[in-house]
């Protein structure tokens, strides 16, 4: 590329100019603008403070230049992370609890740890009960007590009745027909 000696000279500024813009002091206040006396034409710009003086047209394109370097909205926010995220609004409350008093479950008899094995019935007597519990079997007649927990209070052929003493409940223990 063929340039003219202007060309040149024209390059060889704008190039200064960019790099005084680019790395040049930087200063958060204003450039001020003052006259100096004398014959001369030009005038001159001092920077608030002692510092190098500029020529006015330099200066009028250096502050033209300025929001570039100093806004924040420059190239490196161009590649800033932006995120479309929104939070979700929060839960509900949860509802007023009622502390209506609960009433508490009625006591219930455990379920009955006896097994059924057979009876017997004398002559004229009442009849006996074999009962097994575990490795255990029992003999009880009706009215008798089993263990200070149970009492027997009927028979039948196809039950035997016995209250939990504890909480005198009566349950009943299925003895199967006999024909």
């Amino acid at each position: 590329m063929n340039l003219t000696t202007r060309g040149k000279w024209l390059t060889g500024i704008a190039a200064l100019v960019v790099g005084y813009v680019v790395f040049g002091p930087k200063d958060a206040e204003p450039v001020e603008a003052t006259r100096t006396s004398g014959a001369s034409a030009r005038a001159r710009v001092t920077a608030a403070g002692p510092g190098p003086t500029v020529s006015v047209p330099l200066a009028r394109t250096l502050e033209q230049l300025a929001h570039r370097v100093v806004e924040g909205s420059g190239a490196g926010t161009l590649f800033a992370a932006h995120s479309w995220y929104v939070a979700p609004p929060p839960p509900p409350p949860p509802p007023p609890v009622q502390s209506a008093p609960v009433e508490p479950p009625k006591p219930t008899a455990p379920p009955l740890p006896y097994q059924y094995i057979g009876s017997y019935t004398p002559e004229g007597q009442k009849p006996v009960l074999f009962l097994s519990k575990g490795d255990r079997v029992f003999d009880v007649h009706v009215g008798d007590t089993l263990e200070d927990t149970y009492t027997v209070d009927g028979f039948n052929k196809s039950q035997i009745l016995l209250t939990y003493k504890p909480l005198n409940i009566q349950q009943q223990l299925i003895v199967g027909s006999t024909q």
